[in-house]
């Protein structure tokens, strides 16, 4: 990932396995332990500990003491059990304690966590969130004044999600037109080389430039004062930005940025950030002049939709099967459904790239009646039990 100061996305997480027997328990229990998570986890990156533990197995009855003294507190834990031995009795009495008391957890026969995927997905959570804490972010210029419902609070980011978020403001920088154009992104459309090429290839040098100079993990750019006081968009930046796997939202939609960063975390690819264009019986209607360059195909470099000016991204969907999910301004929410692309419209009333994606009747109802705002975001493919768990990891609330 481009700019990234440490923690890359595609960087091994060492999860942390503890487990837990009753206090006569025989002198080989520990040998028996690690053999049975060695494993369990034969393709993950862990080391066996007593603090911290991202996942607690239960070797014996009698050992939910000591089980409440190695969970940490402030972290999510996975409470597996081996079978026999009234091992699974004693998670299920842990994880009443932990529910008693507030606390995240998850129960499961370790065999069946392993044989569902449920251990394997826990495992890629609590890595994304790993990476995800501690992480840079720049809110470049402000939250664009119509988006009253995703500017997320700095101090919000950092609570629930351990984001560092930096205020720059457009004052404070260069202007764009001093950098050089960036040579990826005109070698790109070399073939084509439209009027206004040179110039949104200075706005990506720029960018570049501002997420290595700060040592950025993501940017939110209010970018319609560019366009507006300058007529050039950062619409092809952001797109090419995007497909090298930096996060980059448009706007300054804070919301937005944060749930990049998760679906980035989560599955390796930046999730499309669109405006809900329309609802029919069946579908929802997502359009953006942003797409990114990997999730589209026939790509034409018309102008920004709104305003007229410059170059936007119009491209056609590649995907058939998807994800689209959205965070609440307080990151206490979540919306997630999988649907189906059944066409790519090209309407001349919205933003260039468009596609028609088909949900369930109970998703539409949701974005109807309780929006968590405008934009939402796409995933090819399948992930909805993937970022279902990462919620429930983290507590936040899944409308319905």
């Amino acid at each position: 990932m481009t700019g990234k100061t440490g923690k890359d996305a595609d960087e091994a997480y060492v999860l942390r396995i503890a487990w837990s027997a009753h206090r006569g328990a025989s002198p080989s229990t520990s040998a028996d332990a690690g053999k049975r998570i060695r494993d369990l986890l034969m393709h993950e990156s862990f080391v066996i500990t007593d603090t911290n533990p991202d996942i607690i197995l239960f070797m014996s009855g009698g050992s939910e003491r000591r089980a409440i003294e190695l969970a940490d507190p402030g972290k999510p834990v996975l409470l597996l059990s081996i079978r026999g031995n009234n091992a699974y009795a004693a998670a299920t009495e842990v994880m009443a304690w932990m529910v008693n008391n507030q606390r995240i957890a998850m129960l499961s026969d370790a065999s069946d966590a392993k044989e569902s995927g449920l251990l394997s997905r826990w495992c890629r959570v609590a890595g994304a969130w790993g990476r995800i804490h501690g992480s840079a972010a720049g809110l470049i210029g402000d939250v664009s004044e119509w988006l009253v419902a995703s500017g997320v609070p700095a101090q919000t980011l950092t609570d629930k999600f351990g984001i560092i978020l930096t205020e720059i403001p457009w004052s404070g920088l260069p202007d764009y037109s001093a950098s050089q154009p960036d040579q990826a992104l005109i070698e790109r459309f070399s073939d084509i080389n439209p009027k206004g090429l040179d110039e949104a290839a200075r706005v990506l040098t720029l960018l570049r430039t501002i997420i290595s100079g700060k040592g950025l993990d993501a940017i939110a750019v209010e970018c319609f004062s560019l366009v507006q006081g300058r007529k050039v968009t950062a619409c092809l930046a952001l797109a090419h930005l995007n497909a090298e796997g930096t996060v980059a939202a448009c706007e300054g939609d804070l919301a937005s940025m944060a749930g990049m960063m998760v679906g980035k975390a989560l599955t390796g690819r930046v999730p499309w950030m669109a405006n809900t264009t329309r609802l029919t019986e069946k579908s929802v209607i997502l359009s953006h002049c942003t797409a990114q360059f990997d999730l589209v195909s026939e790509v034409r470099l018309p102008s920004h939709y709104e305003t007229g000016y410059s170059l936007a991204v119009d491209g056609k969907i590649t995907a058939d099967e998807v994800t689209i999910f959205r965070f609440s301004e307080n990151l206490d929410r979540v919306f997630v459904t999988g649907g189906k692309t059944v066409s790519r419209p090209r309407m001349a009333d919205a933003c260039r790239t468009q596609v028609e994606i088909e949900v369930g009747a109970g998703s539409l109802q949701l974005l109807r009646d309780k929006p968590l705002g405008n934009h939402l975001l796409l995933l090819p493919g399948n992930y909805s039990e993937l970022l279902l768990l990462a919620c429930r990891y983290k507590g936040i609330e899944v409308i319905a």
